[in-house]
């Protein structure tokens, strides 16, 4: 099964699932507060790549997977432009970390996204191995926005129904990055 046929399912699925909160296994994130990476680059980076998604007349959305302190891979939500609603930045770019880097190397790095992923993406992640997730406008402060929320699992629940365990870290600058929620397109 590809991972897009499998989005797809998980897609269909979430929309008869409960609403979940990743609740207390959210890693909060303070600068300076004992942490030795620091997120807000990368982050504000998925914010720029959720502006220029915007601006290209998709959903504000952006990610990338950063190895050994570098960016190795970018992506942009394409679900407007490339007609398919399961092109989120997050699938895309775990599309683009399975073609092109070995799993060590995806077990290895840590994913950043603009806003708290849904649960189609966070069940292409497991599925693919990722490890490590941070996030910067959380799905809660989403919702306030535009009055939009995932009804599927959360990624916390969603691994440990899987049985396996993620490094969840998040919000981080949400309040820098609900703006770029102002490059979202009109017509959706």
């Amino acid at each position: 099964m590809t991972i897009r046929t499998f989005a797809i399912i998980v897609c269909l699925l979430s929309l008869s699932v409960s609403p979940a909160i990743a609740g207390d296994e959210t890693t909060p994130y303070k600068q300076g507060a004992g942490i030795t990476i620091d997120h807000e680059p990368f982050i504000r980076q998925t914010f720029d790549l959720a502006i220029s998604s915007g601006k290209h007349g998709n959903h504000t959305f952006g990610a990338l997977l950063v190895h050994q302190g570098k960016v190795v891979l970018t992506a942009e939500n394409t679900v407007n432009t490339d007609a398919n609603c399961t092109h989120h930045a997050e699938t895309n770019l775990v599309s683009k970390a399975k073609r092109e880097l070995s799993a060590g190397v995806i077990r290895e790095s840590t994913l950043y996204a603009s806003t708290e992923p849904c649960s189609l993406c966070c069940a292409a992640m497991y599925y693919v191995g990722f490890k490590r997730v941070v996030y910067g406008v959380s799905s809660k402060g989403l919702a306030k926005l535009t009055g939009w929320h995932d009804e599927g699992l959360s990624c916390n629940e969603f691994y440990r129904y899987k049985g396996g365990q993620i490094d969840w870290i998040g919000p981080v600058l949400e309040e820098e990055g609900v703006k770029v929620f102002r490059y979202m397109p009109k017509k959706n």
